[in-house]
């Protein structure tokens, strides 16, 4: 079953070691389970159902949210294809995914230009 969480995109105030464990420590301080997180060239997406208090502890913290983002979670079986089969669904539908990452728990996050597009590719 799908649902919808939040996605916030912060920039890293430096890139030196150390900043990517601040930005998740910033968000469990604020007693925030990180439901998932991927870091790319000095961005950090950070998965999270309580997007205000994430966002706040994450800009006490110094970092600037560049984006927010709702997305779609996905559960899937940890086998070879079920990514694949998601996906070839969303693209049978012609829905344009943004970006995609795998969270805790082995769930898809996938952020479209439609989020009411996604919801109904999976849905189908």
């Amino acid at each position: 079953m799908a649902h919808v969480a939040t996605d916030l995109a912060v920039t890293l105030p430096e890139d030196r070691p150390g900043m990517l464990a601040k930005a998740v420590n910033a968000v469990s301080s604020a007693g925030l389970n990180l439901e998932g997180h991927a870091e790319m060239e000095g961005v950090v997406h950070v998965l999270t159902t309580d997007a205000d208090a994430a966002r706040g502890a994450l800009e006490r913290a110094g970092f600037r949210v560049v984006r927010e983002q709702q997305v779609v979670l996905v559960p899937v079986e940890d086998r070879p294809g079920s990514a694949a089969d998601v996906f070839r669904r969303i693209a049978d539908a012609k829905v344009n995914i943004r970006f995609s990452y795998l969270a805790t728990r082995n769930r898809l996050v996938i952020a479209a230009d439609e989020l009411g597009d996604l919801v109904a590719a999976l849905s189908e």
